[in-house]
């Protein structure tokens, strides 16, 4: 299987809540005013002025990054096995990672949205070198395998520390979530690798919980930088 490279796709400028209830945090106000029966997300339902809680973010928060560690563990699984419909399932999760990066670019501007996407070692090259660590699995690759892995860790030292200045939360804090999820996507897919897909189930179930926790962790710093109720 040959790396696929994952390009970027244009986001419609009516973005759903999974950006849009972060997207009006970023101002001095928490009211969010929407027209009667646009579509918002799972996270409200429509409604002609809602006020943004920090319930609201937790679960926006949750739901997104639930959705990128389900998308990546299901790219990872099909290229491992060489499958065809791998470049669509890598798409999908870029289109994930895109409304992430829109939703920290609504709450800290569009440069650290920025960053944060495409910044030396931060999101978008995280998955990079999973899809790196996935070929090399694949081809029974030792050496590109454990570079994969020397990548991921440096990820989440400096993602970490990205995240940990925008938020405010302990920068070790931070790094040591970003390692774990990293660790529970490598494992389940060793796993999925090996054909032990009982043990890759219940990996895949911990590691998309874990995301909620995470979720947990940002929101609960945002929402106090925001003053969020």
């Amino acid at each position: 299987m040959r790396k696929t490279m994952i390009v970027s796709t244009a986001v419609a400028a009516a973005t759903a809540l999974t950006v849009g209830v972060l997207a009006a945090t970023a101002g001095n106000g928490t009211t969010m005013t929407t027209a009667p029966g646009m579509h918002t997300g799972h996270a409200m339902r429509t409604t002609t002025a809602a006020t943004v809680t920090a319930s609201d973010l937790r679960s926006t928060l949750g739901r997104m990054l639930g959705e990128h560690a389900a998308l990546a563990m299901n790219a990872t699984n099909l290229g491992v096995t060489g499958s065809k419909s791998f470049p669509a399932a890598a798409k999908a999760l870029d289109r994930n990672s895109v409304e992430l990066s829109k939703a920290i670019g609504s709450l800290y501007g569009p440069a650290a949205g920025k960053k944060f996407l495409d910044g030396p070692f931060q999101w978008r090259a995280h998955i990079g070198f999973f899809v790196d660590y996935t070929v090399a699995l694949a081809k029974k690759d030792k050496a590109g395998q454990a570079t994969a892995v020397k990548n991921l860790t440096t990820y989440t030292k400096m993602h970490g520390a990205f995240l940990a200045g925008a938020t405010g939360l302990p920068r070790l804090a931070v790094q040591n979530d970003l390692l774990g999820h990293v660790l529970e996507l490598k494992n389940q897919l060793d796993a999925y690798a090996a054909g032990n897909y009982t043990k890759a189930a219940n990996l895949y179930r911990d590691a998309y919980a874990h995301m909620f926790m995470t979720g947990d962790l940002l929101a609960g710093a945002i929402a106090k930088q925001k003053n969020l109720k």
